[in-house]
């Protein structure tokens, strides 16, 4: 081999590179980064030997160089700190330290206590709740905050997602589900970076079955290749320390369809025998051990915000970006509000809001528009608009300017798309009045800055962001500890209005 094509392969190969023999001088491909969430659900405060498993897996995973997320439930922090196990939480603390209720199954869970709560109260009664337990977290292990929220089994809502800045919780959301999810991608909803609804992007492998393990590199290695192959992406990976000690889920033998014993009366679950454990331990490392021979990167639930980093906060939109927008909100073909993506950016329906009322609110009151103009981030509103619409009218220039200058005060006020949007007397919903608002900035910057004669206001127009999330109550909410058959309809409900703040999260 040549002087000169060993440099090449060299360098390309410090880089990360994939090496190729099309030529000596050829610059080599770079391979799309795969990268793999690995994340650990700490619950369990009854078994003793869980403590120990959580250890022995953080030490594991330190020593093999891998970083994880431990989300901890704040029962288990203050038990370990009651057991004095320090070495426990020096361990986990040297991985990253999300947080998983005060609680977990302990009655009422998440979504039992949010069932009849509206948006707004129900953001109060999560803080309320769960603020003392992630305040406990940070205190056990010496953190200013946690990187993520995870919610305990299938009890979630979508007022958790946007309570959590309010508990000292990273923009982070990640646990599996299918309450809400897109296109099996990380997307950000109430300014929050979700990784929720995988689908083919999950995957594990069964601790305790010696055939599993296989079978178990096999799927991850096409997980990977498929990634590969389109330009690079996240596989999430998610265990609890019991799995590899218990027999039976510690809420399961005390919480099973809605029991709640006293404390005094809860039971630690039947425990494995040690070398049912041992066994496990080794499977997992080998396991471990396959998928870091696949060349992806390990990355924790901190990581994750800067990797899909919203574009939209930091660098906003130009002005002509934002008539891009406008045209095609103002498109008579239009049926409905979905998210846009443009130039490495997405923009959710409540992000268009939020833009097109500055924007045109400065044309109301005769000022200039400085671009790039950023979106700070509303949330949906909340509640319905009603019944007694007025939409698909067209109205003056003067009655639609006041009504812009008094959403963007309400836009101020509440940071959130308003329920309904007065004209004098009359109301529309807002996704029809986001109609006016592109159809009036599409007017002021094809006629030279002069503003309309008239405006004319969208007609029941659908959020179409909706789509994505559950349309019936009962299967998401399935979960051993919720009653049988338990209904959360009003949960879906509010999570749709926040549908408003839902787009792809887009890898940099």
């Amino acid at each position: 081999m040549g002087r000169l094509r060993m440099i090449v392969l060299l360098a390309a190969a410090t880089a990360g590179m994939a090496v190729t023999n099309a030529g000596p001088l050829q610059a080599a491909e770079k391979t799309p980064r795969v990268d793999v969430f690995l994340s650990f659900d700490t619950e369990d405060y009854l078994l003793p030997a869980s403590d120990d498993a959580a250890r022995r897996l953080a030490e594991m995973l330190t020593e093999k160089g891998i970083r994880a997320t431990f989300r901890v439930v704040g029962e288990k922090a203050r038990t370990l700190q009651r057991r004095g196990r320090t070495d426990v939480i020096a361990a986990l603390r040297k991985h990253d330290i999300g947080y998983h209720t005060n609680l977990h199954s302990v009655h009422p869970t998440v979504s039992e206590y949010l069932a009849d709560c509206g948006l707004l109260d129900g953001v109060a009664e999560f803080v309320r709740r769960e603020k003392r337990g992630a305040d406990d977290v940070r205190r056990v292990f010496g953190l200013k905050t946690l990187t993520c929220y995870c919610q305990p089994g299938a009890s979630w809502a979508s007022q958790a997602v946007v309570a959590l800045d309010q508990i000292g919780v990273g923009p982070v959301c990640a646990e599996i589900g299918t309450h809400i999810g897109l296109q099996d991608k990380p997307f950000w909803a109430a300014n929050v970076l979700n990784v929720y609804e995988m689908g083919e992007y999950y995957t594990d492998m069964a601790l305790h079955d010696p055939a599993a393990l296989e079978p178990a590199k096999a799927k991850v290695s096409q997980i990977v290749e498929r990634l590969r192959g389109e330009g690079g992406g996240l596989i999430s990976i998610g265990y609890h320390p019991c799995d590899w000690v218990h027999r039976q889920f510690w809420d399961a033998t005390n919480f099973r369809h809605g029991a709640n014993p006293p404390r005094e009366q809860w039971k630690a679950p039947p425990q494995r025998p040690a070398e049912e454990t041992e066994r496990a331990f080794a499977q997992f490392a080998e396991y471990i051990d396959h998928i870091r021979s696949l060349g992806v990167q390990f990355v924790t639930a901190g990581e994750l915000p800067a990797i899909y980093a919203d574009r939209l906060r930091t660098e906003g939109v130009t002005e002509p970006e934002l008539l891009q927008l406008a045209r095609t909100l103002a498109d008579d073909r239009a049926t409905g509000v979905d998210f846009q993506i443009m130039n490495g950016r997405s923009v959710s329906p409540a992000d268009q809001f939020e833009l097109l009322t500055a924007a045109v609110g400065n044309l109301a009151e005769g000022g200039p528009t400085a671009f790039p103009l950023k979106a700070g981030g509303i949330l949906g509103p909340d509640s319905p608009p009603g019944q007694d619409v007025q939409g698909g009218r067209t109205i003056t220039w003067e009655a639609f300017r006041d009504a812009v200058v008094d959403v963007r005060d309400y836009l101020r006020a509440h940071n959130r798309v308003p329920p309904r949007v007065f004209i004098g007397a009359d109301y529309v919903a807002p996704a029809d009045f986001l109609g006016g608002l592109a159809a009036a900035w599409c007017h002021y910057a094809e006629h030279h800055s002069r503003p309309p004669e008239g405006v004319r206001l969208g007609k029941n127009r659908a959020v179409l962001t909706e789509r994505h999330v559950a349309e019936k109550p009962v299967t998401p909410f399935t979960w051993s500890i919720h009653k049988p058959n338990l209904s959360l309809a009003r949960i879906l409900d509010v999570a749709r209005l926040q549908a408003w703040t839902l787009k792809p999260a887009i890898r940099q």
